[in-house]
């Protein structure tokens, strides 16, 4: 089922929702250390994760108790499935819970619930959201896949979605390639055994059978027209062994083997150069690995038995690609990356870990723990933004739009003088979105405290207000929490 947008309490918690924020003394961000080293403030990172995943433009993490949550996003897209086209820079909660696995393409994402259920929220011009129509207005929220039962499995790439059954089949929809018509709805793939692993990238999809083979199909890309279109065929070379585990890039698709290497290939052509399709390279020296990860662009990250972790680029057509560490992790269990240079690694306590790769002569950066959202509680109900909390100069902000109406204030949006009016009793607040001054009660704010714009959202800073209202107000800076208590009616 879809998770309910939020229980926000009584209609005076509702009315601290509007006024919240406040000047809260707080250290300036610090640089993240090891996880060994974590600094006593554990709330500020993001935490209870158990998986993690990225599309193009978003990253996604699992935690413990089922839910799903995101950040990162493209304008007007969806991809964060909270009911927002706001990209954010710290996680937001998606509203689906039951997660298993979220896969991301590069305007949709594909998710995974406990009961088998496949669902997708975003961009559907390709039909990429398996709902039986497409249209150029984007879903920004969960909707179900249909007809997709008993799946074990989901990858997305581009505008293309793959599912795997627990029988083995394999399904695709949206822009399955370049030759094929899209299709919305979900599609068995026909010409291949039973599979156990699947793939997704721009053109192709990668499948690996029971038997630990890798089987390829899609779109043969050259500079012909029109496409040569593959029959499902088989990974064969002298590098090739059992497979255990498959991942793709854009145009490369890599097999992590029974030994622990790891092998690289060409799906298909199209830049910076011509090479041989499905002719298997060793990537070195990557061995003893355990986990294996690709990505939009030709990045490839990988963990080793000692919990490591090793990347390499394969933009270039090489004879063997050389992997590199990532100092400072030890403890990594799974692995994510964008295709903004962007990669992530799970550890085993829990949090998540961030770094940039450029490829080439380069090393990766050093990482840093991935911050969690604000934490806001009203009268002990915990709020749920869209677009999250935000410190700036020791001031809390909160977003103006949607807040003030979901909490049950009266707002009026006076269009024509580009002003919002809200008041609740004898109250009233007026902000002109133009030069963003702001009154109460017909008194202006000081300048320092103006609202301000980011991402298309304005966001308010109101500890004065919710001071007038005789609130107390706690900043909690090892929870990374804010706590308003208002004083019973």
């Amino acid at each position: 089922m879809l998770m309910k947008r939020g229980k926000f309490g009584r209609c005076r918690a509702a009315l601290a929702g509007i006024l919240l924020s406040l000047i809260m003394l707080v250290p300036p961000t610090a640089q993240a250390t090891p996880p060994e080293q974590m600094p006593s403030q554990k709330g500020k990172w993001l935490s209870d994760v158990v998986a993690i995943s990225a599309g193009d433009y978003a990253v996604y993490a699992i935690k413990k108790d089922g839910t799903a949550w995101a950040w990162g996003g493209m304008r007007d897209r969806g991809i964060l499935g909270n009911g927002s086209f706001i990209p954010v820079k710290t996680p937001v909660r998606m509203h689906i819970d039951e997660v298993k696995d979220i896969a991301g393409g590069s305007m949709h994402t594909l998710i995974l619930r406990k009961d088998g259920t496949v669902w997708a929220t975003g961009d559907n011009s390709d039909g990429q959201l398996g709902i039986g129509a497409t249209s150029d207005q984007p879903v920004l929220e969960p909707v179900q896949v249909t007809d997709l039962v008993n799946i074990v499995a989901i990858s997305a790439s581009g505008n293309q979605s793959l599912a795997l059954g627990a029988d083995g089949t394999v399904w695709q929809w949206g822009r399955r390639n370049s030759v094929h018509t899209p299709s919305s709805v979900p599609a068995k793939l026909e010409g291949i055994p039973a599979i156990q692993a699947i793939a997704a990238s721009h053109l192709t999809v990668s499948a690996l059978d029971k038997d630990g083979q890798v089987w390829i199909t899609g779109s043969a890309v050259t500079n012909m027209n029109p496409d040569p279109q593959w029959e499902p065929t088989t990974v064969q070379g002298d590098a090739m062994g059992k497979a255990i585990a498959i991942a793709t890039g854009s145009q490369k698709a890599a097999a992590l083997l029974d030994d622990g290497t790891v092998v690289i290939w060409k799906n298909s052509k199209v830049y910076p150069t011509a090479g041989d399709l499905l002719t298997p390279t060793k990537v070195k020296p990557a061995d003893q690995l355990t986990r294996l990860e690709g990505g939009s662009l030709m990045m490839f990250s990988s963990i080793k038995q000692d919990g490591t972790v090793w990347v390499w680029d394969t933009f270039l057509d090489e004879t063997e690609y050389t992997a590199v560490q990532v100092e400072g992790i030890t403890n990594a269990i799974d692995l994510a990356n964008t295709s903004m240079r962007e990669q992530y690694a799970l550890l085993s306590n829990g949090t998540v870990m961030k770094w940039n790769y450029y490829g080439g002569s380069s090393k990766p950066s050093k990482p840093q723990l991935v911050e969690d959202s604000i934490r806001v509680e009203i009268n002990g109900d915990k709020l749920d933004f869209t677009y999250p909390p935000t410190l700036v100069n020791n001031v809390s902000y909160v977003p103006l739009r949607g807040v003030f109406e979901h909490l049950g204030a009266k707002v009026t949006w006076m269009n024509q003088m580009n002003t919002v009016h809200v008041s609740k009793g004898s109250m009233k607040v007026v902000i002109n979105l133009h030069t963003l001054d702001t009154t109460i009660n017909g008194k202006k704010v000081a300048d320092n405290l103006k609202p301000f714009n980011e991402n298309y959202t304005t966001m308010v800073p109101l500890r004065f207000i919710a001071e007038a209202l005789g609130a107390k107000v706690n900043w909690s800076n090892e929870q990374h929490r804010v706590r308003i208590e208002l004083p019973n009616p």
